[in-house]
């Protein structure tokens, strides 16, 4: 009899930490499950923070690259001023020559993307596609950087400074701004920049880094616009 008790003592307390291992499992269970619904859901605000600055960054990225196209193509004909062509009209010569000597820069909006990786929690976006193609985003805005950075010192050293001592800056920005304005424009400011050799390659040097620029442009606009896709798709699940 006391075997027999003794048994049944056996198979309770079994029966017991069998329901309690399982009511611990189904609670890890339900509290993981909460876990990955509340991540899932951080992630999706997070992506949806992202999508917002990609596509403002998108609209700054074509209006750059008008910029740059325009830019280089100035800054091609300031420099064939140089050689073999004639300046038909003064006005020509300040429109291009502001345009190119105007100094416009582009930066990315990546207010939310950079706040994730501040605080370490990248690995929060769970889609590899779109955490590397931000990833190459950010590394493809720096490299840009670099180029620009050099870009502006050769700006510096091969226009800004030459022509700070012979052209009237007022002048080009007001012909610039309005190309019908009337207004004195000085032969003899213009005929001593065209004997300046630094100068001549400066636009050679601008026409060839807008290219350039606008080409990195175009790439990193390409990558913005694959990765809006991706996250369409990814808050659409």
């Amino acid at each position: 009899m006391e075997q027999n008790k003794t048994g049944k003592y056996l198979k309770y307390a079994i029966g017991e930490t069998v329901l309690v291992v399982v009511g611990i499992l189904i609670a890890l269970q339900i509290n993981n499950w909460n876990e990955n619904k509340k991540n899932k859901q951080q992630e999706l605000i997070i992506l949806e923070n992202v999508l917002q600055d990609l596509k403002k960054d998108r609209v700054g990225l074509n209006n750059i690259i008008e910029r740059r196209t325009s830019k280089a193509a100035s800054a091609e004909i300031m420099a064939s001023y140089y050689g073999d062509i004639k300046i038909n009209q003064l006005s020509d010569y300040y429109s291009h020559w502001t345009n190119v000597l105007y100094w416009e820069a582009h930066y990315p909006r990546n207010i939310a993307f950079t706040e994730l990786i501040n605080s370490g929690n990248v690995s929060i976006i769970k889609n590899v596609d779109i955490r590397n193609s931000l990833l190459d985003i950010n590394a493809s805005y720096e490299e840009l950087f670099s180029v620009r950075k050099h870009m502006y010192d050769d700006y510096v050293f091969y226009l800004y400074n030459p022509f700070s001592g012979i052209i009237d800056f007022g002048d080009g920005i007001k012909v610039w701004s309005n190309p019908t304005i009337e207004i004195e424009l000085s032969e003899e400011d213009v005929a001593v920049a065209l004997k300046n050799r630094v100068i001549k390659n400066g636009f050679t040097l601008a026409a060839f880094n807008n290219t350039g620029l606008k080409e990195n442009l175009i790439q990193i606009l390409n990558e913005v616009e694959s990765t809006i896709e991706w996250i369409d798709k990814e808050i659409e699940k």
